[in-house]
């Protein structure tokens, strides 16, 4: 599923969702792990059952708790039948626990649901397996980052410096490209207010290929949403390649120069990327 911005709402408190529902997020995420104390997991699941069965406008992942928890179970047979567009998988760490998480939907909802999984990598074991993760399953759709437990489980200290994530970043894009998933959805950045370190922490998940991002705040929305959107003269640039390229092709040509440049195969695909990426084929 494309989406630019992964808006995180602790489904305990049905305002928080409800606004983060209206907000200008790609895709919300509805948390029952982490942002939800033990005494309010009923409730949570009761206010995704009253969220879901209103419908929404976009689309709505639930963040289920962990598959070696003991409420993982209660989470999916709660919110599967309600038709989640995702479950949000934490902690995977190894290729079973997607597998789990797929049989259960399958058992749950049939074989032609279309409900994916999207494994939340954060530790330094889900990163070494990203790729095996990424291949579990016909249901897994993207790869998402956590930056904070990985951290954690390294023993460092995360402050939103972009070096320390570095190889587990690459790792993470280059098991999506393997297993030919869309890239992946980089971590959170904590610093609510800090809208400089949030470009630079973005811009730097972007470059070396992810294509979405976490955010835990409707503050932090326009700036991923805009850091993720590329500008208009790419996508015209890119519209004019496939063009150029396409009647050079009808003319019996191979390479052909546009704008100074060579166009070739490589460039005319990764112009088709843009384009399919952002709508605009």
């Amino acid at each position: 599923m494309r989406g630019r911005t992964f808006l995180f709402a602790p489904a305990s408190d049905l305002k928080k969702a409800e606004k983060a529902l209206a907000s200008a997020a790609d895709i919300v995420v509805l948390d029952l792990e982490d942002a939800v104390a033990l005494s309010e997991k009923e409730q949570a699941r009761a206010n995704i059952e009253s969220l879901l069965k209103a419908g929404n406008a976009k689309p709505v992942l639930v963040r289920i708790n962990a598959v070696t928890s003991p409420w993982a179970l209660k989470d999916l047979l709660a919110v599967l039948p309600l038709n989640p567009d995702g479950i949000m998988l934490p902690k995977a760490e190894i290729a079973t626990d997607a597998k789990k998480v797929c049989w259960i939907i399958t058992q749950v909802m049939g074989t032609d649901s279309e409900i994916g999984i999207y494994p939340l990598i954060e530790t330094a074991a889900g990163v070494e397996q990203a790729l095996a993760i990424a291949q579990a399953s016909r249901r897994v759709r993207r790869l998402v980052f956590g930056a904070l437990d990985y951290s954690l489980d390294l023993g460092l200290n995360y402050t939103g410096d972009s070096s320390t994530l570095a190889y587990a970043r690459a790792r993470l894009v280059g098991a999506s490209a393997a297993a030919r998933l869309e890239g992946p959805v980089d971590t959170v950045y904590p610093a609510l207010k800090d809208e400089e370190g949030l470009r630079k922490d973005t811009l730097a998940a972007q470059l070396v290929g992810f294509k979405g991002k976490l955010v835990i705040h409707p503050a932090q929305i326009e700036v991923v949403n805009e850091m993720f959107t590329p500008p208009a003269e790419e996508i015209e640039d890119a519209r004019q390649i496939v063009s150029v390229y396409r009647q050079a092709q009808a003319e019996g040509k191979g390479a052909v120069q546009w704008k100074g440049k060579m166009l070739d195969e490589p460039v005319l695909k990764r112009a088709e990327q843009v384009l399919a990426q952002y709508g605009q084929s």
